[in-house]
């Protein structure tokens, strides 16, 4: 037999309505509820508004579980006009109809009257309603504290409801200590945790007592600690780097990986979590350097340009890193705020994708708003000093790199210097300031440099990057090996270090040098060069050994028409060269490769002093430098020369060349030439540098079968313009333009007017391969008359 509430045996009215309810409550409660609500209904119907007849049939439907009579009986009813013994039943059944707020209502003025059970129920509904202040209130006045557990884990309900987990939990762990066991509690408890951001220890209990837990609200709770994990590994990452533990830095952020794919795999994927778990693998993808993943993974998205903003950026992130900036872009852009200024390394980002896609305008636009909208200062209160905005760093950091884009590496060194400095101690501007200085080429002051900013960074990978390309310039392989190899085992993903590697990975393999020039020759009688001539090398190179050297095989291939006649001069050798430590040797031992005859050894020698002076020294016993003319009546010659190099840097050089080339009919002929070069404007895009240059050459024995004065000098002035057409990274069209004008002078003939023009096209194809093409026409006076050449030539060069 069902217990009804003491409501249902409260007196009535000694007339025939009463006997006929109260008949009815005993049926009830006989735990015949359906004919029990039957025979109210028919009361009600019969003698409507009557207080306690519509107690007792909400009471009853409330037993029968007709909560939606319930709504219906109750619409606009005032709860004062309802005795209070039904008020539980009546906010109860609004309360499972979803009608919080009017089930609050119904407790509003007698949850005192009606006790503890009321009160509880009024914060429930309330909380519940949205009436978080009214739930809290209504908690804090229940005075004692119950001490059943069930109590006390409603009351934990209605205060995580209200926004108050902490006071949640403790009411949680109460019911728990009373019993330990107890359902709800144990809800409350993991629920409590949840909300205060101990996801993990959340979603432990939730897989203690699984049943407990609808899966939505496991899955919300694994996709939260998939969250936190992730943020967790991140700081972790952050702790092993400062700790020079880089090979250990990803292992959380890869445990983190593992249990995202396999949330993915066990979540249906219609599931809301399951999308969101894929937006925060992209980001995870990102942070692991896994771009391509990350591109594959955000692509898959099913509105990837919808996605939040930290998985556009992520993408954009990506993308960028995989030579994609026409992808880039617009996500990058897709994140600019319109109403507050956007954050500096949202700027920088951008800045890099304009450069990527060649758009220096753009690029210099946002670099000058990144500028405006990062001071150098931040205020931190009215009565405090401000503090530095080390954002702004990053900025006028990027401002210096901007001009070395730009092709102005003396102002980027300038500006370099200038923030070195503003922050001596800073280890990021130092490895920036020894880049530049390696950019200008001064390898050896980028070493000083960055042994300085290893005093504060040795292990940030700016330095160990520095101290790798360092090595390679300074031609120390053996030490650059070694910091690529323990660069990329500690950040195998690195596009940096990668390419570092790839360029190592380049010594590994055989190379190809190939060079064709053809020309055709009009004018004067004795045609010094040819009517026709072809000029023709190849060098194939094997790949450099670990002692710094390679074997090479060289042909070389002169030929020239005079009249009649043909003249050749074709040779092929092989040697060995050896390079490292900035010095360079080499020896090559060749012959004739028509008769097989006239064997033949050269060798050279040459070294950097510093960053701006080198020497060289050649010799060759059988000579290409001997004119066609002489091989064709059947003479040869041996050389040597010596040079040196003065470079102050890219924008300004010189050079002095000395020679001897002795022929075997006893005559010596000496030349002297020198020259200089200065950059005179230089941009993006484009680059002219304007040069002169002198040659002096001098006969022992002039005259004889080839063109021989006792004495030949020139002047010239020169300017050479190169015009960046198109570029993709590593990938690139430069058209190169050349000009040179000045005079001539030969014993005998006094001086003459020169000219020479020449246009090329060089391509490179990718890192390893390139080709040149072009033509040229020169004017020049030989024995007082002047000879026209239009030519055009081939350039090859590649590692296999």
């Amino acid at each position: 037999m069902i217990v009804l509430p003491w409501a249902l045996s409260a007196p009535g009215f000694a007339n025939s309505l009463d006997q006929q309810r109260e008949s009815a409550v005993e049926l009830a409660r006989e735990g015949r509820i359906d004919e029990a609500a039957d025979r109210l209904r028919t009361l009600d119907s019969q003698f409507p508004n009557q207080p306690l007849l519509q107690a007792d049939l909400i009471v009853v439907l409330r037993l029968a579980g007709d909560n939606a009579g319930i709504v219906v009986r109750t619409a606009g009813l005032d709860p004062e006009s309802v005795p209070d013994y039904a008020h539980m039943s009546w906010a109860a059944a609004l309360r499972d109809q979803g009608e919080f707020a009017a089930a609050a209502n119904v407790l509003r003025e007698s949850r005192k009257r009606l006790g503890t059970s009321a009160q509880i129920l009024f914060a429930i509904t309330s909380a519940e309603a949205g009436d978080t202040r009214s739930a809290r209130q209504a908690i804090a006045d229940i005075h004692p504290s119950p001490e059943s557990a069930q109590e006390l884990a409603l009351m934990a309900y209605a205060l995580r409801q209200s926004g108050v987990p902490h006071e949640a939990l403790a009411l949680a762990n109460r019911a728990r200590s009373r019993d330990p066991q107890h359902a709800l509690a144990f809800q409350e408890q993991a629920m409590a945790l949840w909300m205060l951001g101990a996801s993990n220890r959340a979603f432990a209990a939730m897989q203690e007592r699984p049943n407990l837990f609808e899966d939505d609200t496991r899955h919300r709770t694994e996709a939260d600690v998939i969250a936190t994990d992730i943020r967790q590994a991140l700081d972790i990452r952050a702790e092993m780097e400062a700790l020079g533990r880089h090979r250990e830095r990803n292992q959380a952020l890869d445990q983190a990986l593992q249990r995202v794919d396999d949330f993915l795999s066990r979540i249906p994927e219609a599931h809301p979590q399951h999308l969101r778990v894929r937006l925060d693998r992209v980001a995870l993808l990102r942070e692991l350097e896994r771009m391509a993943d990350a591109i594959e993974a955000f692509e898959a998205l099913p509105e990837p340009t919808a996605a939040p903003p930290f998985v556009r950026r992520a993408a954009a992130d990506a993308y960028l890193a995989e030579q994609q900036p026409q992808a880039a872009l617009p996500l990058y852009q897709s994140l600019i705020p319109e109403d507050e200024p956007p954050e500096a390394s949202l700027l920088l980002d951008l800045y890099y994708t304009h450069i990527a896609l060649e758009d220096y305008a753009a690029a210099a636009d946002i670099l000058d708003e990144a500028h405006r909208h990062t001071p150098v200062w931040l205020s931190v209160g009215p009565d405090r000093d401000p503090i530095p905005n080390w954002e702004r760093v990053d900025v006028d950091h990027l401002n210096a790199y901007d001009a070395a884009y730009r092709q102005d590496l003396g102002l980027a060194w300038v500006r370099s210097g200038e923030l070195v400095r503003q922050a001596p101690a800073h280890a990021g501007l130092r490895n920036t300031q020894a880049r530049i200085a390696r950019w200008r080429g001064w390898p050896a002051r980028a070493r000083e440099i960055t042994e300085i900013a290893e005093r504060w960074a040795p292990d940030a990978r700016d330095t160990r990057l520095n101290r790798a390309e360092n090595a390679r310039d300074l031609g120390e392989h053996d030490t650059w090996r070694q910091e690529v190899d323990a660069l990329s085992a500690d950040y195998p993903l690195s596009r940096d270090v990668q390419r570092l590697s790839a360029e190592l990975e380049d010594r590994d393999r055989p190379s190809i040098e190939s060079e064709l020039i053809f020309g055709r020759t009009s004018g004067g009688g004795g045609l010094v060069s040819g009517d026709r001539d072809r000029m023709w090398r190849t060098r194939l190179n094997s790949p450099w050994s670990a002692h710094a050297h390679r074997v090479f095989l060289e042909h070389r291939d002169s030929t020239a028409t005079f009249d009649e006649t043909q003249a050749r001069h074709e040779r092929i050798g092989a040697g060995v060269e050896w390079a490292a430590r900035r010095k360079q040797a080499w020896v090559r031992i060749d012959r004739d490769l028509t008769n097989d005859t006239n064997p033949g050894v050269a060798a050279g020698w040459s070294q950097w002093l510093n960053d701006h002076w080198r020497f060289g020294i050649e010799a060759d016993s059988v000579s290409m430098e001997t004119p066609l003319r002489a091989i064709d009546a059947g003479l040869e010659g041996w050389s040597v020369s010596t040079s040196v190099d003065w470079r102050a840097h890219e924008s300004l050089s010189a050079y002095a060349r000395a020679g001897l080339l002795s022929i075997n009919d006893g005559n010596r002929r000496t030349s002297l030439g020198t020259g200089v070069t200065r950059r005179v404007f230089a941009n993006a895009h484009h680059a002219t540098d304007l040069g002169a240059d002198v040659y002096f050459q001098n006969n022992s024995q002039p005259g004889g079968p080839y063109f021989n004065p006792e004495q030949s000098a020139s002047l010239s002035i020169r300017v050479d313009h190169q015009w960046i057409t198109w570029r993709h990274y590593d990938r690139s069209l430069t058209q190169h333009f050349h000009a040179a004008a000045g005079a001539g002078y030969q014993s005998g003939f006094g001086s003459d007017p020169a000219i020479a023009l020449r246009y090329e096209h060089r391509w490179s194809l990718d890192r390893r391969w390139g080709f040149d093409y072009g033509v040229g026409w020169g004017s020049t006076t030989y024995d007082g008359d002047r000879e026209k050449r239009l030519f055009g030539l081939v350039r090859l060069r590649g590692i296999f």
